[in-house]
């Protein structure tokens, strides 16, 4: 099972990737964008509130998107395993198989 379409990629029933991504500096007058964009740079976890925040570079920019969680060990694993993919595209990212996590 791929980690997009992962059951428990979710918060409050909705899934959460990919993320809206919104411009990690708001004065580069950029809009907020949608998709499997760009390539992942950075990863923070904070288990205490089930949220990831991810920052991925795309045309030369910066962009910010959380992932809220329902279950906090998942959150904490899913932390770890993005950890490993910096540097790889969102596409990459979002195929990869998380059956084991079932």
């Amino acid at each position: 099972m791929e980690l997009r379409n992962h059951p428990l990629m979710t918060r409050f029933g909705l899934t959460n990737w990919p993320p809206v991504w919104a411009p990690a500096d708001p004065r580069d007058g950029k809009s907020s964008l949608r998709g499997e964009i760009g390539r992942l740079k950075y990863v923070l976890c904070g288990a205490s509130e089930n949220t990831c925040f991810l920052i991925t570079m795309y045309n030369g920019g910066a962009y910010i998107g959380s992932l809220l969680f329902d279950d906090r060990a998942f959150c904490e694993q899913i932390g770890r395993i993005l950890e490993t993919f910096t540097g790889r595209t969102l596409k990459e990212i979002g195929d990869q198989d998380l059956s084991h996590l079932l």
